[in-house]
C-alpha cells in the first residue's frame, strides 16, 4: 500500500449513492438526516447528533483524524450532487501492514433495506483493494446489533470472532463483533455485490412495508 493510499480527496460515485468528502459544509444535511429516527445511532461508538454544534463538532473530530492519516470520512450522498443521508469512513487506516477498517456507518432509517448500504460497501471495497492496494478489510459492530451483523454477513464479509468488552460505549462495556475481507475473497464478493446490486429493488416505502422494521 502507497504512502498516499486513503488521503483525501476522494469520491466515489454509483448510481444510487456517493460518498463525497465529508466536510462541514454537509452539516445541516447531516443534521436533517439524523433528526429524521433518533435511532440510527443507537449502536454507534460516536453517533451523530441532530444538534447542529455537536454534529460539527463531530465532523471537526473526524477531519481531524483524517489530517493524520487514520481515517478518510464521507457524507453519503441521494446520488450524486444530493442531499446528506448519512456517513460511512475509513478508519484504522495501516499502511505498512495493508488494512483498513469500514466503520462509523450509519443512514437515515428510510434507506435501511435498500439498496444504499450495499452499494456504499461496494464502492468502499472497490476502492480499497483496487484503488489504494489494501489486503484485509475489516469491519466491527457491536454484539447487540444483530441487524448490523446480518447485513456484513450479507456483504459476504467472514465472521471472525467476538472482541469481549472491548469498548466503553456511553457507561456500557460493548463487546464486537470482527469480520474480514482478504484480498483473494474480493472478486468472489464482488461478483455477488453486483448481483444485488443488478436485480430490480421495489420503491423505498415498498421495500420497508414488505420487509418490517430493520
Amino acid at each position: 500500500m502507497r504512502a498516499e493510499a486513503f488521503r483525501p480527496p476522494v469520491e466515489l460515485v454509483g448510481r444510487r449513492v456517493a460518498l463525497a468528502p465529508l466536510s462541514l459544509a454537509q452539516v445541516p444535511g447531516l443534521v436533517a438526516a439524523a433528526a429524521r429516527d433518533p435511532d440510527v445511532g443507537r449502536w454507534l461508538v460516536e453517533p451523530p447528533s441532530n444538534d447542529p454544534a455537536s454534529m460539527a463538532e463531530h465532523v471537526r473530530r473526524y477531519l481531524e483524524r483524517q489530517d493524520a492519516g487514520t481515517d478518510l470520512p464521507f457524507a453519503v450522498l441521494d446520488g450524486p450532487g444530493g442531499s446528506p443521508i448519512g456517513e460511512t469512513r475509513y478508519l484504522r487506516i495501516d499502511r505498512e501492514n495493508e488494512t483498513v477498517e469500514i466503520g462509523g456507518t450509519w443512514y437515515e432509517s428510510s434507506r435501511w433495506r435498500t439498496p444504499v448500504n450495499t452499494e456504499a460497501k461496494y464502492l468502499l471495497l472497490r476502492h480499497a483493494f483496487e484503488r489504494e492496494g489494501a489486503h484485509r478489510v475489516a469491519f466491527q459492530t457491536d454484539l447487540r446489533n444483530e441487524r448490523s451483523q446480518r447485513a456484513i454477513a450479507r456483504l459476504g464479509a467472514v465472521r471472525e470472532g467476538v472482541v469481549r468488552e472491548d469498548r466503553l460505549v456511553r457507561g456500557y462495556r460493548r463487546s464486537s463483533v470482527v469480520y474480514g475481507l482478504v484480498a483473494d475473497e474480493w472478486p468472489t464478493v464482488k461478483r455477488r455485490l453486483e448481483g444485488f446490486l443488478a436485480r430490480p429493488w421495489p420503491p423505498r416505502d415498498h421495500a420497508r412495508s414488505v420487509a418490517g422494521p430493520p
